[in-house]
């Protein structure tokens, strides 16, 4: 009977909620406009649409994923151990070498660097060797891959379906963009920024990401070209010598960015002749665009580049969490390792001018890696943008800031030094001799003085 009494009022109880619902959901219906209504259904309709097209994303991401994976094991059971020796200098090692760049590979895979012939035969030899290209390419079935069979080490089946199943959605990169803080830019600078990346989003689509990186980043060197170039020009002019300091920092931002082109060539991101003409192209002219923005302002061109390495930040953090699981199974490039784990890193920490020197050590053991520490270069790259546009900014190189903190430290253990031997200065020469000799503390003074040598870059 109780259990009855207590299934009523569960009834009751679950009437009473629904009438109470019904009479809330009527007064919205009076007191909201029906523009209101409709705008929040359409609100909640987009974020439940775009909720399922990322999750469908990854899906079909994951598919392509496996069936590459199932088809490479299909064809690797096939094989013979003779065949399977002779898959190629990938997979078979625990990095990825950068001998098939277009352009002759990196410094770390040429014996012999060089000088470069006189401007006629660079150029005749470069109208040949792109004119072959270009026919090859025209002749050819279009493909959007880059074909690695006439490159001097060619990619094993496993790290080339890995690659193939590399995504990048332009629609997430615009999403990071909005819901960021956006970087302030007059009209005259924003116009061009998003014309240029729409046109990234037209001229790479979400299956050649490494194609796109390798475009960014030829591009993404000829701001420190230009500013550089203009630094030098007002130095000769006599017009400005303060910026000697703002050349060096600009030099390693470059050599960084060098270092994320090759890294990007070594994935064979400059195998098409038309990926190569469009990027070569447009470095060209967007270094002439910069030395004619800073003969205006150089604010405007800062303002610009800061424009440029924040979408970069965005798309490598996007590019990077989008293929997490694939990055982390791939070897990293064996230039990454040089230029992040190399023995000399002076110029790897002279471009992040917002840290402290040689607070920022990587570690690489995958392509993941390898991607966050570029995300996290062009980071720093922001920074020194946004500085360069501040009247009066001070932008000093992070290892000459360490190198004075250092000598006005050992001025000061100098000066500790110096005012204990004056507390003798009452004796003799030869009793002098005789006390500094016999001082028990020696052994401290040296202490500080290899303290402070320490601090230097280069002790």
């Amino acid at each position: 009977m109780r259990a009855s009494n207590d299934d009523t009022d569960d009834a009751t109880a679950s009437r009473a909620r629904r009438r109470s619902n019904m009479s809330l959901s009527s007064a919205f219906d009076k007191s909201v406009p029906d523009d209101v209504k409709k705008k929040i259904a359409s609100e909640s309709d987009v974020e439940a649409l775009r909720a399922t097209r990322d999750a469908a994303r990854r899906a079909l991401a994951s598919a392509e994923l496996a069936y590459a994976t199932a088809a490479l094991s299909i064809r690797e059971m096939e094989k013979n151990a003779a065949s399977e020796a002779n898959a190629g200098a990938f997979g078979s090692t625990d990095e990825i070498g950068c001998e098939r760049s277009y352009y002759g590979g990196c410094y770390i895979d040429v014996e012999a660097q060089g000088v470069p012939k006189g401007l006629g035969a660079m150029a005749s030899d470069n109208f040949v060797k792109e004119l072959r290209a270009m026919v090859t390419e025209i002749r050819a079935p279009a493909m959007d891959k880059p074909d690695t069979s006439g490159t001097t080490a060619e990619m094993s089946d496993s790290l080339r379906a890995k690659l193939d199943a590399l995504r990048l959605d332009a629609d997430a990169i615009w999403d990071r963009e909005a819901n960021r803080e956006q970087v302030a830019a007059p009209w005259v600078i924003k116009a061009p920024y998003l014309a240029l990346c729409v046109m990234l989003d037209k001229m790479f689509d979400d299956t050649r990401p490494i194609q796109r990186f390798w475009f960014l980043e030829t591009v993404a060197r000829m701001p420190y070209f230009s500013y550089t170039s203009m630094l030098t020009l007002y130095e000769i002019l006599g017009w400005w010598r303060r910026g000697s300091e703002l050349r060096r920092v600009h030099f390693a931002e470059e050599w960084n960015e060098y270092h994320h082109l090759l890294i990007m060539e070594s994935l064979g991101g400059d195998a098409l002749w038309r990926d190569r003409f469009l990027g070569q192209h447009a470095a060209l002219a967007y270094y002439i665009i910069l030395i004619t923005m800073w003969l205006v302002s150089p604010a405007l061109a800062y303002n610009f580049s800061e424009l440029i390495e924040a979408h970069a930040v965005d798309t490598y953090a996007q590019f990077v969490d989008q293929n997490e699981e694939i990055l982390k199974s791939m070897p990293p490039a064996r230039i990454a390792r040089e230029y992040y784990q190399g023995a000399d890193l002076f110029l790897f920490d002279e471009f992040q001018t917002s840290r402290e020197v040689r607070s920022r050590r990587p570690e690489i053991k995958s392509m993941y890696d390898v991607f966050s520490n570029i995300r996290d270069d062009e980071g720093e790259h922001v920074s020194t943008m946004h500085a360069c546009q501040i009247p009066d900014a001070i932008i000093s190189s992070p290892n000459a800031v360490n190198a004075k903190t250092a000598a006005i430290g050992a001025l000061v253990a100098a000066q500790i030094w110096f005012s204990r031997v004056a507390e003798t200065g009452a004796l003799g020469d030869a009793a002098l001799d005789d006390e500094l000799m016999s001082r028990a503390d020696w052994g401290a003074t040296d202490g500080i003085f290899d303290a402070l040598f320490n601090l230097l870059h280069f002790f």
